[in-house]
């Protein structure tokens, strides 16, 4: 567990009739609790604001404005905070009255009604486990902080990376084609292929490079909702960006209706090319047929890439989505397993998924949701 500080694992206490408030102190104090006492629900959110693990609440003490105060403070708080309210209710058989107020009492959310009068045992037990689950939520934070941070340092590592190697990498390039224009004649056969070894690893880590740029690039995707497009643009733009390659092993595309969208044009012809792009790279004996449609399911239009190659064996079909994952070598097919990579990480920045059904041997089909 991680360590918190005393004042983020305090429990407030807002229970201003009598003494309750220092029954309820004098109760946890043996669990070794630390608490304060709130003189009213106003002062009751500024000391949850300042740091807290819980608060017990007299049920009096909130009238249905300041309940409603409370939940609106609520809402403002961090995705991770759940605040936990544990609420003293007045005893008494059910009415419709105390029915209203349990529903009202409930839009705190993190709540535990617990009747008076209540045993010391039950108050300890209820804080016990409203400040185990407090820690937890605390532990989520940390954890997500750590991964923004290391994030962060890597989509800055690979920024400076793509960026930095580019003159070397275009630097080894232009010496290699100088040296092959101009003594190139001076190598045997050996020497000559050697040369070709180090034009092709040079135009590979490029593509390598320009690959990464783009993954960088998908974090900084808005997360404002864009205005609607019509899906068929950035499919065409993607398939003239495509065009050589289709004609080159004569594939055939077939296109479904095309529906609108909340995606910017460049993601979405990004998306596209990659999906379409390996459709045709990975192909079979017989000319690549791709078939290219669209469908309204549970408020999300999902896209599908369906093509008839060579297939993906079931194990892979999670892996194939990672940073530089490939299950051939680039003599078998050139790529830098990336493509599907940066698909994965735009789809989901737009609150949609892709994943893959195939078999080997009977093409795939890849899918993925854009909210409608």
């Amino acid at each position: 567990m991680f360590r918190r500080s005393a004042l983020e694992m305090r429990v407030v206490i807002l229970a201003p009739v009598g003494r309750d408030a220092q029954l309820l102190a004098a109760t946890l104090a043996g669990l070794k609790i630390d608490t304060a006492t709130a003189a009213d629900a106003e002062h009751l959110l500024v000391q949850l604001t300042e740091g807290a693990g819980a608060a017990i609440v007299a049920e009096e003490a909130l009238t249905p404005h300041q309940v409603k105060a409370s939940a609106e403070w609520l809402t403002s708080q961090p995705p991770w905070s759940d605040m936990p309210f544990i609420i003293l209710t007045s005893s008494g058989r059910p009415t419709p009255q105390s029915d209203r107020r349990a529903h009202e009492l409930q839009t705190l959310g993190n709540v535990t009604l617990i009747e008076r009068p209540v045993r010391p045992e039950t108050v300890q037990t209820a804080v016990r486990v409203a400040l185990r689950a407090r820690q937890r939520q605390y532990e989520i934070r940390s954890r997500q902080e750590e991964l923004l941070r290391v994030n962060a340092d890597l989509e800055q590592f690979a920024h400076s990376a793509s960026h930095d190697l580019r003159e070397p990498i275009r630097s080894i390039s232009v010496y290699a084609e100088l040296i092959t224009r101009q003594y190139g004649q001076l190598f045997d056969q050996k020497g000559a292929q050697y040369l070709e070894f180090i034009l092709t690893g040079a135009a590979r880590m490029e593509t390598l490079l320009k690959d990464l740029r783009s993954y960088v690039q998908t974090s900084s995707i808005s997360d404002e909702v864009p205005a609607p497009i019509g899906a068929r643009e950035p499919l065409d733009a993607a398939l003239e960006n495509l065009a050589g390659s289709i004609r080159e092993c004569g594939a055939q595309i077939v296109i479904g209706e095309m529906p609108q969208v909340r995606m910017r044009s460049a993601h979405l012809q990004q998306v596209f090319q990659n999906l379409i792009g390996n459709a045709v790279k990975y192909k079979k004996g017989t000319p690549p047929k791709v078939r290219i449609s669209a469908r309204l399911e549970d408020s999300c239009w999902v896209f599908s890439v369906e093509d008839n190659g060579i297939g993906i064996a079931k194990e892979y079909q999670e892996t194939i989505f990672g940073i530089f994952k490939r299950l051939h070598t680039n003599e078998a097919y050139v790529g830098t397993g990336m493509g599907l990579a940066i698909c994965q990480r735009v789809i989901e920045r737009y609150g949609g998924r892709i994943w893959v059904e195939s078999q080997p041997e009977y093409g795939s089909r890849f899918f993925f949701t854009i909210p409608s």
